[in-house]
């Protein structure tokens, strides 16, 4: 097994960024309190995944 390319790792970041201001954004437009957890957890994962692509 390999270890993976950390610069390989900006594209997944960045998408899951984008899908959790998406889902925030749904969430306040809906007023859905449910799309507020899920957007938050994918904007965490986005960023975790940013910062270890620029560790790289």
């Amino acid at each position: 097994m390999t270890p993976q390319d950390p610069k390989q790792l900006r594209g997944p970041g960045i998408a899951f960024l984008g899908a959790g201001v998406a889902f925030s954004a749904a969430a306040l437009a809906a007023g859905q309190a449910a799309f507020i957890g899920v957007g938050s957890a994918l904007i965490a994962l986005g960023v975790v995944f940013l910062a270890r692509s620029r560790r790289g």
